[in-house]
């Protein structure tokens, strides 16, 4: 497959009319269907069994989430050009006038006219910038190691990535366009790159973007609103909004290719004990199995593993090891013959199971379209859970294959060529965990990474970014590609910091946590053979650094968990980029920015990202005021600054008129309660703002919380002088009551907290704080219990 080459309109033949059903191509007809689907969403489909007798979509999406009424209206126009319109009619998107929609044997296109005023944003995993003007590109979830020279992956821009998410999301002056196609296999995709030597068309064609599939049923949804948030709020709700995830799975993780078992992560335990760093995870990579057979452990590595791994456990350390989808082809090896007895293994072309290469040697691989397929597997899950694994890290499922050709790999039991299920395989294995670890503890929330995904694998597992490189490069591409998964309905992914490959520097390890300590995700993981990079490697003061930005990790894990409960809610995003929440006024240019970030709608940062740098500019959008945490100073929005930070800190800042919760005091172990916190009152001298947040707690693990095993506080807060005024209202009483300290700034003295029992005036005692650089002056009062 060439990956820097896609299919050019000018090899297909377009429809040249539309009747109330169908496009007229030549002397055939093409049913054509668009479907309100409701809230500005719509569904196109054109059939043709003869062209495209296969219809392989067996990952349906949730088309009836939606109820509301649509004020934009799609349709088929004249010339068979496909038309958006807002409510007064003014058209947004308007297919290519006679050539809108093609086909070219089994491939076919959708052109739609672009300008130069529109923006491009989205396209899931891409190392290929924030915004997407002007690209060529696939989605086809490849090996990056192994399909793309190791140049291109160390110090360029590899594409595609191992996850696809053919979604692009169009900024049109005050409207947003979300286009996701509907297909599970190679989709190709030009934002107006540049086909030609000479820079420009030969036969000055009009501008245009496209997007499309080598076979299989021409579909895809489009999406409009007002906003990027809404646009991305409603893609979340139609591909699946992420579950609720553990508490555990927010805090940081350890990982190396190299821990082979309960020894090594013993060590680990003791030397985070030892230096009062908080994690949650341990994970262990492909060295802890006998012979990297899937679904076994090493005598060689594991003694008593049941207690072993029980122990670590009871210290607050869950076990993640790696589940890969090869099973090793041996004679006596139970889980091979089982799958064999089962057959359930994907086929080549000649009926035969199909191997592949990979750690063990020679492989065979579950099909997981087909349902016993997964049933099977999920069988082996529940068993791995049962063996006391806390959760599951799913790799290799791009499919990799070695040196095999993936195209030979058939799904359904041979009857369906590889395209069909290629970008799904890895959802499919996510599935089949998910069940496997919810049949082990039917009342525990299951937490997955996956190396590999596709639209729609938000509703069972969280994503990394793939095998990163330690070096400067890959620190500053990490943002925009997560911001754009997050836009593409991946929420809950991130990278491995400080770098997979390579050695990492001192200097670039505490950068990498600095700027990823807020991230959805965060890993330490490197491979085998490289230098160390736990946290304390690199000396006294790097790991104070590291350690002390982790701890603030947890600080505000109340605040992020808050997140969370929206994203599984209504499907809002938890990190997104400046455009998400905020417009373009005052000449701001947010939606170019790719260096800075938002983290929820109360804080953003914008770390520093180059060597040796102490100075950058920060963008502060918006009305009203932003809190720099390095000095505790309110400024002005609606502007851009310069900031100094040092080796020590990183530009973090507080939007004014929030109300942040946080766990009290420094967080040396992983231990938390979401019912004791702090509550910062981001008001200051002079806000006329009045602050609202709804805050839930629960046990962080369960799904007691479905069962109204949850408590549920509405704050208020607003600010009189330098008095600061806070009424709680108890919303729902199902967990425990909440123990609460109120936190002012910027020269505030007291509280008076109202609740249902009474009024109380609080003083304010000075207790400053670092939260990234030098200490905050802060007032904190006693706690209350609410």
């Amino acid at each position: 497959m060439y990956f820097q080459k896609i299919r050019h309109p000018s090899n297909f033949r377009f429809a040249e009319a539309h009747t109330s059903t169908a496009l007229r191509l030549a002397d055939s007809e093409l049913p054509a269907r668009v479907r309100d689907l409701g809230e500005d969403v719509f569904h196109v489909e054109i059939a043709d069994a003869a062209r495209w007798p296969l219809d392989a979509r067996l990952l349906r999406l949730n088309e009836d989430e939606f109820d509301g009424p649509s004020g934009y209206r799609l349709g088929w126009g004249a010339g068979a050009s496909l038309q958006l319109a807002d409510a007064g009619g003014t058209i947004l998107l308007e297919g290519l006038g006679g050539a809108c929609f093609g086909v070219c044997g089994r491939a076919w296109l959708l052109q739609l006219a672009r300008d130069d005023a529109m923006r491009f944003y989205g396209q899931g995993e891409k190392l290929t910038g924030l915004e997407k003007t002007g690209k060529r590109t696939k989605f086809w979830n490849l090996d990056v190691w192994a399909d793309h020279p190791m140049p291109v992956v160390i110090d360029g821009q590899p594409d595609p990535q191992y996850a696809a998410i053919p979604y692009l999301l169009i900024r049109r002056g005050a409207h947003w366009v979300g286009i996701l196609v509907d297909h599970p296999g190679s989709v190709f995709m030009d934002t107006g790159s540049n086909w030609f030597f000479s820079g420009r068309d030969d036969l000055q064609a009009p501008p245009s973007l496209w997007f499309g599939a080598d076979e299989g049923v021409p579909a895809f949804y489009v999406i409009a609103g007002h906003s990027a948030a809404a646009v991305t709020q409603r893609l979340q709700r139609l591909v699946g909004k992420t579950p609720l995830p553990p508490l555990w799975a927010l805090g940081h993780h350890q990982c190396r290719w190299g821990y082979r078992g309960p020894r090594d992560l013993q060590r680990l335990d003791r030397a985070f004990a030892a230096h009062e760093f908080p994690n949650d995870g341990l994970w262990l990579d492909i060295d802890y199995m006998e012979d990297y057979k899937v679904f076994t452990t090493s005598p060689a590595h594991f003694g008593d593993r049941a207690a072993e791994l029980q122990a670590l456990n009871d210290r607050g350390h869950r076990v993640v090891p790696i589940l890969d989808p090869g099973v090793k082809v041996q004679q006596g090896y139970e889980v091979a013959a089982s799958g064999q007895a089962a057959g359930i293994y994907c086929l080549n072309p000649e009926g035969a199971p199909y191997v592949g290469f990979v750690w063990p040697g020679r492989t065979w691989f579950p099909d997981f379209s087909l349902p016993e397929a997964r049933v099977w597997w999920a069988g082996y899950a529940r068993q791995f859970r049962e063996w006391g694994f806390g959760g599951a890290w799913i790799d290799m499922n791009d499919p990799s294959t070695g040196a095999a050709e993936v195209d030979d790999m058939r799904f359904q039991r041979g009857a369906w060529p590889h395209w069909t299920y290629h970008n799904l395989y890895a959802t499919g294995m996510a599935q089949a965990t998910h069940e496997g670890f919810l049949a082990a503890r039917p009342d525990e929330r299951p937490f997955l990474l996956s190396r590999s995904a596709a639209t729609g694998s938000s509703r069972w597992t969280a994503v990394w970014t793939g095998d990163n490189w330690s070096n400067w490069q890959h620190l500053r591409a990490t943002i925009p590609c997560t911001l754009n998964l997050a836009l593409s309905g991946i929420p809950f992914n991130g990278p491995d910091v400080p770098g997979f490959g390579g050695h990492a520097s001192r200097e670039l390890a505490i950068a990498w946590y600095k700027a990823g300590m807020l991230f959805p995700f965060l890993r330490n993981h490197a491979v085998a053979g490289s230098a160390q990079q736990e946290p304390w490697v690199f000396g006294d003061e790097a790991l104070a650094i590291i350690r002390h930005h982790v701890r603030l990790r947890y600080k505000l894990l109340p605040y992020l968990y808050q997140l969370w409960i929206a994203q599984e809610r209504d499907g809002t995003a938890v990190m997104r980029p400046l455009f998400h929440d905020f417009d373009n006024e005052d000449g701001q240019e947010l939606d170019h920015i790719d260096d800075q970030f938002l983290v929820g709608p109360a804080l953003m940062q914008a770390p520093l990202l180059h060597p040796g740098q102490q100075r950058r500019t920060v963008t502060l959008p918006g009305r009203g005021r932003w809190m720099d945490v390095s000095d505790g100073r309110f400024i002005r929005a609606g502007r851009s600054i310069q900031v100094t930070s040092n080796v020590a800190s990183t530009p973090v800042f507080l939007r004014e008129g929030q109300l942040i919760p946080m766990q009290p005091g420094a967080r040396i172990s992983q231990t938390n309660d979401l019912a004791d916190i702090e509550l910062h009152l981001i008001l200051g001298a002079g806000c006329s703002d009045e602050a609202a947040l709804d805050y839930a707690a629960d046990d962080g693990l369960s799904y007691g919380y479905r069962r109204d095993e949850r408590s549920l506080w509405r704050f208020t807060a607003w600010r009189e002088g330098d008095v600061l005024h806070l009424e709680a209202a108890v919303l729902e009483a199902g967990w425990k009551p909440l123990r609460l300290c109120v936190v002012g700034y910027d020269g505030a003295r007291s509280v008076v907290v109202t609740t249902a029992t009474g009024t109380q005036t609080l003083t304010l005692v000075s207790e400053p704080w670092v939260f990234s650089g030098a200490p905050l002056a802060a007032g904190r009062s006693q706690a209350v219990s609410i």
